[in-house]
């Protein structure tokens, strides 16, 4: 149960995507109770009775399966859903990456980035800057609770040049 506790907390809290590393570090607490249940049984003090094995097995393979439904529920966050964007600020800080995987900023219009991200945090605007366009991210993919912003930086002619996610 200690597993259960800390394992999928800290797969919940720090937002961990299902992937190959990922599912194989959650599958090592499981296999090694298993693997030292195995070598329990093959000693002659042993009095396990197949009961045992079966409840043993059946709880790793229901940590197994809570671990895997919480890595997948954290991958389905990171995608960028405009929504979730614009309703849920505080969960762009999950999206950002996906979200500047799929699209290129430089190049575009203020007011093609506004299609795609929604306006702007007008409260977050750079000061006396109009060659900035700024979204809040929030705090919530960093330990030390930091904010993040992502910072999109305009040329002269008003198009994309560059931006970046910036903690303050």
């Amino acid at each position: 149960m200690i597993y259960a506790a800390v394992v999928i907390r800290l797969i919940y809290h720090y937002h961990i995507a299902l992937s190959f590393v990922s599912v194989s570090w959650v599958s090592l607490p499981v296999l090694l109770l298993l693997f030292i249940l195995y070598r329990i049984s093959r000693t002659t003090w042993s009095m396990l009775l197949k009961q045992h094995y079966a409840s043993t097995i059946i709880i790793g393979v229901l940590l197994l399966f809570f671990s895997i439904y919480a890595l997948s529920y954290n991958l389905s966050l990171q995608r960028f859903d405009y929504n979730r964007w614009v309703g849920y600020p505080e969960q762009r800080a999950l999206m950002v990456n996906d979200f500047l995987q799929e699209h290129n900023l430089v190049g575009l219009t203020p007011a093609e980035v506004m299609d795609l991200l929604g306006a702007s945090d007008s409260a977050n605007r750079a000061v006396d800057d109009d060659d900035t366009v700024v979204y809040d991210l929030g705090a919530l993919r960093r330990m030390d609770y930091k904010s993040e912003k992502l910072f999109i930086y305009l040329n002269e002619r008003g198009y994309v040049k560059s931006y970046e996610i910036v903690t303050r």
